[in-house]
């Protein structure tokens, strides 16, 4: 069976705009990162029709980019993609637990945190944002601020930024 490769994508806020894009920061790790993700549960674990799935927020100067990204059979595109869609819909609708929330938010700050664990990786981090910002307070307060995330936070950065019916579709055969 061809193996494809299936990419939506959504417009979202940069670093001028680095509070929105917070909320989207933990919508990706609820979605699409680590085998606790929902898409990773559903689509890969439990009914077997990907063989990769991943979420994530690209965040640049002026404008950034939210994705999920999934590996598969260029049989289940389009099943895939409808599904997808509708657990970003089911976020927007029901939000999301509590219980979830605090497990994510506290994932993404320790990998933020273990990620500036070397003085080379703080230089790095520190230099990003220094020059797209002209200052590193932003990722001196990340993890705090994520730590303030709430449900309704989490739940409108997905009505708001990932419309069900205006994203990008990119569609790749293997090689």
């Amino acid at each position: 069976m061809q193996q494809s490769r299936l990419i939506l994508m959504w417009r979202v806020p940069g670093f001028i705009d680095l509070e929105e894009t917070l909320a989207l920061d933990v919508l990706a790790v609820i979605l699409g990162r680590g085998k606790l993700s929902r898409l990773f549960r559903d689509l890969r674990e439990n009914r077997r029709l990907v063989h990769r799935i991943s979420a994530s927020n690209m965040t640049y100067k002026i404008q950034g980019a939210f994705s999920v990204s999934a590996q598969l059979s260029a049989d289940k595109i389009s099943e895939v993609q409808n599904e997808i869609i509708g657990h970003i819909e089911k976020i927007q609708r029901e939000g999301v637990t509590p219980k979830e929330l605090d497990r994510v938010c506290q994932n993404v700050a320790n990998q933020f945190i273990f990620q500036s664990e070397k003085p080379s990786d703080r230089t790095n981090l520190y230099g990003y944002y220094y020059s797209q910002l002209q200052t590193i307070s932003p990722a001196l307060e990340y993890v705090d601020q994520i730590k303030m995330l709430t449900v309704e936070d989490i739940q409108q950065a997905a009505i708001k930024y990932c419309p069900l019916d205006a994203y990008g579709v990119v569609k790749a055969r293997d090689q």
